[in-house]
């Protein structure tokens, strides 16, 4: 057999084989993980052993005391008597073993049916039973349970006041037991608050269960532990993981959108593997915590959806102040899915998603792009003779008779590069159960991403792993987890970036032809868009993959059960390779001649890091008298990480076959590399005192090390508090409120979190920069050394983000209306900075980074409400509503130049936020008198109409850069909101939501304002101003490049759009099958099937130009995209 690898090993050449055996690796380790998780399941069941000593006692305990070893649970009816006396003694004997011991000659016999053992009565015993004659003091009934939408509740324990007979109800919320008529039944079920029936002669009892509001209140996840709504003081938002679920989007990130108050999402377009940035109440980058470990963004991002149990967004200090210096901007905190008591379920799901641009600008055609030009030439008053078309051209590009000549063509680039659809298929299988007191929880997650690209030649793929298994040893109270995820990611693109195609499909001449005659590519253009996307002009290939290993214990001490120790370590390794083999496919002139092309370039680029985080804590929680609870806890944490960096270059490479290193021109050879390292520490206390979950006083700590400073500067202290009032707790509430508040609590919390964002590395140190190749010695060039950076130890430390936060959670209506206020007020204070940024550089270097005293202030509000419930008729229903707002202002901004600074239009201190600094426009010059009577820029000496006028601010009768003012808002939304929905009937579910921003601003881009003919690429710049078109989008055209001094092109009002918008930024329906067709199938826990959308309409001012999430306004950003799925989600 022929070898075709370089290094003698061999490989598969074919993707599709090697996709095949991905696939059957992935299906074996499923397959593998079923039998072992089966295995353990039928292994827990017959060898599960307990050790007994007990003499003389009622049947009954002995069972419970079985349940308390094991994750059994014994099922029986009320003709089952477990009051007999027994006697039982076993040292590790199987609980099979210790029950035919227990039950011998009492007539009762047992049978194992998973992790369930249902007790029933001997045939022999029951021939013998007394008829009815004989036992006229009991009788048989019959019973439906439901809830209060009238659906049946499965599962309701049902029992006889004042003994340990009952049963449990079936699939259809019925049961059958053996009452007298003075009993009184109790039923109950989570959730629900127990319902109390008198017998009292009835043969069948229709039970109604009404949801208990209080055992509802949500668990939220907090930094070190978790709460409920209604004992929580500060300010958090959760969502439950179930909301990310089966929608359109690849990444949590773009999930979250809307779906949290104060969470601020921007898109960055829709190229393949790209993620939308967060801001939390308008700061900088929040931190992830999953699962207690704080994990890099890149962690975030590649999260399966379908993996999270819940996720909290945590706010104000009283939440953040545990979390140290990195949490000054905010936390996404997130609790993954852990195994649930019971047999293995086997859960898959699949989505194929199809994707198209929400806004597909339309190009201009070739008759039209060069008509206008000449129309311009006209305008700008040039001769026939020299006007970039005549007729006779405008008639061959008309009819299309000279296809193949540049300046003939009618190119439709579009339609030659895009296809209608990008593909996208999601694939995740999971596992959950437990066996042997091991809960575990496993799954697999692959998402395949494409590209609009005709080409095929730009894909993302990512594929994720999470193992999360714990066991608890109940008899010393000991608890163990051991949790494993990963996650893998290939980004394949051509050797041209995503953007750089788009923007070259944009700026092709409709005129130049993509094709010679014989199908070749033309050599019309250097920047050959579907040459650039051709799989022949190289790739890059980014691939990348961690792994995160995390081991953790709680030990609740059983002599002192109100005292918890804990101990976390999680280990991380991760790597990343870039390999970028730049090279483009052949063009040719029409005389079949190749276009020259440079040599191919290789560069490759590799990074390998770890850390580790470890921490040790102590919990106490303690109820005293039944009002008074104490909740303390002290955690110690430690972090340290390290990398390296490899990079190398080959150029001047022969040919294309050989894409290896040393394949390259040896003179061409360039190599560099690095190391980094870094480590902090901190201690954090919290103390919580809860009276009656009324009164709520909490306290908490960081003490906080970190190496970027100098000794003696490393560490800081910073605290926060928090109270809670609960004033629907309070007797006299109770006694006038009429069932209409369930909840009115009012909350304040203050604190302070430290920060370094912006600190230089080792900034405190002075240091020599190494330069390659700097000095000559000997004819040959060699590494030379330059001072650093100018240091001042003693000036460089943490500064601070101090927070205020006044709240008000409410419900009322047995809790279908819910809702929180939120006020916060930020001040930052101490922002590091070089005062060289202000002051004159002395000796040629900036002065040292110090800590300044700037200081900024943020503030703003949240609200949401939520409604939900169920009529009668079974239709359930949620509508939510929920907006944030937020503004910025500098009191002091200590680097802002002193000119700035006494300008009172332009200076940024004492002002809020805005989108920047230009030119109030006055329109476009419709007659010579608007010309003639308004002031012009000193460089705008060729002014025509349907040029841009400027307003004279200051009025001194120029228009110059004093006359420039601060307009607009940020680009980032200060004020969004969003409307949420979801309507449940029979089976079917549709939801939605509607996400929207206020007043933002972005500017037409680049080739929007050229003005100049040769840029005319977009069909909407046709409406250019013309004498017969003087209500027009822009400004006139002209052949020349920077007409009239630029002046149609400085910033200005003018071409600032405000882009806010309304968006559908998701639709879902789905109908789970089991609910009525497959409700009796009972080896089928799940059966879903939801169609679903992602930004299908958007209502926005900016439309027309472009999509208001877009990443470019001049149309060379991928464009964002509208997404179609269809899935389906199968339980076994």
């Amino acid at each position: 057999m022929k070898n075709n690898t370089l290094s003698g090993s061999y490989y598969l050449k074919n993707p599709r084989i090697k996709h095949f055996f991905r696939i059957m690796r992935i299906t074996l380790f499923l397959l593998m993980a079923c039998v072992f998780s089966s295995y353990a399941g039928n292994t827990y069941s017959q060898n599960t052993k307990v050790s007994l000593d007990m003499d003389n006692v009622g049947l009954n305990k002995v069972l419970d005391e079985i349940e308390s070893q094991t994750d059994y649970l014994f099922i029986y009816n009320s003709r089952i008597n477990v009051n007999k006396l027994v006697t039982i003694k076993a040292n590790k004997q199987a609980v099979s073993k210790v029950l035919d011991q227990i039950l011998q000659n009492t007539g009762i016999a047992y049978k194992l049916e998973g992790s369930h053992i249902i007790l029933e009565r001997k045939a022999k015993e029951m021939r013998n039973a007394p008829s009815a004659a004989t036992q006229q003091q009991t009788k048989k009934i019959t019973g439906t349970v439901v809830d209060k939408t009238g659906e049946t509740v499965i599962g309701a324990n049902v029992k006889i006041q004042g003994t340990d007979r009952g049963t449990i109800t079936d699939i259809d919320g019925n049961f059958t037991l053996e009452v007298a008529q003075e009993d009184v039944l109790i039923i109950s079920y989570i959730g629900y608050l127990d319902a109390k029936v008198t017998v009292a002669g009835q043969n069948h009892i229709h039970a109604v269960l009404t949801e208990d509001n209080k055992m509802l209140d949500e668990i939220v996840v907090i930094g070190y532990g978790t709460t409920s709504t209604r004992k929580m003081a500060s300010a958090v938002t959760a969502v439950k993981g179930e909301k990310l679920q089966d929608l359109p989007f690849s990444s949590v990130t773009a999930s979250l959108a809307g779906r949290a108050t104060g969470v601020i999402v921007q898109s960055s377009g829709g190229e393949p593997g790209s993620t939308p940035s967060i801001s939390i109440r308008g700061g900088g980058a929040p931190i992830y915590v999953i699962d207690g470990v704080i994990s890099d963004a890149w962690d975030f991002n590649t999260l399966n959806p379908n993996d999270i149990e819940s996720l909290s967004i945590l706010k104000d200090a009283a939440s953040l102040a545990v979390y140290g210096s990195r949490a000054a901007n905010g936390i996404v905190m997130v609790k993954t899915k852990q195994g649930g008591k019971g047999k293995t379920v086997v859960t898959y799901t699949f989505n194929a998603e199809f994707s198209q641009p929400t806004k597909l600008l339309e190009k201009t055609r070739g008759y039209d792009y060069a008509y206008n030009q000449m129309l311009a030439g006209i305008n700008d008053g040039m001769d026939e003779a020299d006007l970039p078309f005549n007729q006779e051209v405008l008639d061959i590009i008309k009819n299309q008779s000279d296809p193949y000549t540049a300046g003939h063509a009618d190119t439709d680039w579009l339609g030659e590069g895009l296809k209608t659809f990008a593909p996208q298929y999601k694939h995740t299988v999971s596992l959950s159960g437990s066996g042997n007191k091991v809960n575990y929880y496993l799954s697999l997650g692959m998402l395949n991403q494409g590209s609009i690209y005709t080409s095929n030649a730009l894909n993302y793929d990512r594929y994720t792993v999470r193992s999360n298994v714990n066991t608890t040893f109940e008899e010393i109270g000991l608890k163990i987890s051991l949790n494993l995820n990963g996650a893998y990611e290939k980004k394949e693109y051509p050797s041209f970036s995503a953007q750089k195609i788009w923007e070259d499909l944009y700026n092709q001449s409709p005129l130049n032809p993509a094709y010679n005659q014989d199908g070749t590519y033309a050599a019309v253009t250097d920047d050959h868009p579907l040459a650039e996307m051709d799989k022949r002009s190289g790739y890059n290939r980014n691939y990348g993959k961690f792994i995160n290993t995390q081991v953790a214990a709680d030990w609740t001490l059983p002599w002192l059960k109100e005292l918890t120790l804990g101990a976390m370590f999680n280990y991380r390794l991760n790597d990343s390779h870039v390999k970028n083999f730049s090279t483009k496919a052949p063009q040719y002139y029409a005389d079949g001649s190749v276009y020259p092309i440079g040599k191919p370039t290789l560069k490759e680029e590799g990074y390998w890091g770890e850390s580790y985080n470890f921490e040790v804590s102590a919990a106490y929680v303690k109820t005293f008298a039944e009002k008074h609870t104490i909740d303390a806890k002290f955690v110690y944490t430690i972090a340290e990480n390290s990398g390296w960096n490899f990079n190398a270059y080959r150029g001047e490479y022969l040919s294309t076959v050989v894409d290896q290193l040393f394949a390259g021109a040896a003179d061409t050879q360039q190599n560099g590399g690095n190391s980094d390292e870094g480590g902090r520490m901190g201690f954090v206390g919290r103390l919580k005192y809860d009276f009656m979950n009324r009164y709520i006083v909490e306290g908490s700590f960081r003490y906080d090390g970190s190496d970027n400073f100098a000794p003696g500067h490393r560490w800081g202290f910073f605290p926060s508090g928090a109270v809670a009032w609960a004033i629907s707790e309070e007797p006299f509430f109770k006694e006038w409120d009429q069932h209409v508040v369930d909840l009115l609590k009012v909350r304040a919390s203050y604190g302070q979190t430290g920060t370094e964002s912006g600190v230089n590395r080792f900034g405190y140190l002075s240091t020599y920069n190494m330069d390659e190749k700097k000095i000559v010695i000997g004819g040959k060039l060699q590494s030379g050394f330059s001072e650093g950076a100018l240091v001042s130890p003693e000036l460089l430390s943490w500064y601070e983000v101090n927070s205020f936060n006044l709240g008000l959670d409410m419900a009322f209506f047995n809790s279908r209306l819910k809702g929180t206020f939120d006020y916060f007020y930020y001040v930052t204070k101490g922002g590091l900075m070089s005062p060289g940024d202000r002051y004159t550089t002395p000796l040629g270097k900036a002065l040292p980074q110090i800590k300044s005293n700037s200081e900024q202030r943020r503030e703003g509000v949240e609200l949401t409400m939520h409604w939900s419930d169920t009529t009668p008729r079974k239709f359930a229903y949620e509508v939510g509503f929920n907006m944030t707002y937020f503004n910025s202002l500098w009191k002091v901004k200590a680097d802002e130049g002193l000119s700035d600074l006494m300008n009172p239009y332009k200076r940024q201190t004492h002002q809020t936020d805005y989108y920047g600094v230009g030119y109030i426009d006055t329109g476009l010059y419709q007659n010579k008198e608007d010309i003639l009577n308004s002031p012009r820029r000193l460089g705008s000496t060729q002014t025509k109409l349907g040029d841009i006028g400027y307003t004279d601010v200051n009025g001194d009768g120029k228009i110059d850069g004093e006359d420039q003012v601060r307009v607009g808002k940020p680009t980032l939304p200060h004020f969004t909101y969003a409307l949420d929905f979801s309507f449940g009937y029979e089976g079917f579910t549709l939801s939605g939501l509607f996400y929207g921003t206020g007043e933002r601003y972005m500017t037409l881009g680049d080739r929007y304002q050229k003005g100049e003919g040769k840029y005319l690429y977009y069909e909407n710049q046709l409406n250019y101003w013309r004498p017969d078109n003087t209500d027009a989008d822009f400004p006139r055209l002209s052949i020349s490049s920077g007409v009239n001094g630029n002046n149609n092109q400085v910033s200005s009002t003018f071409w600032m759009r405000n882009a806010s918008y309304l968006r559908l930024k998701n639709l879902q329906l789905s109908y789970d099958f089991k609910y009525k067709y497959l409700k009796r199938c009972d080896w089928l826990q799940m059966c879903r099937v939801n169609l679903s959308g992602s930004n299908l309409f958007t209502i926005s001012s900016i439309g027309k130009f472009f999509d208001p999430e877009t990443s470019n306004t001049s149309g060379d950003g991928y464009p964002v995209q509208r997404v179609y799925s269809i899935g389906v989600t199968i339980g076994f």
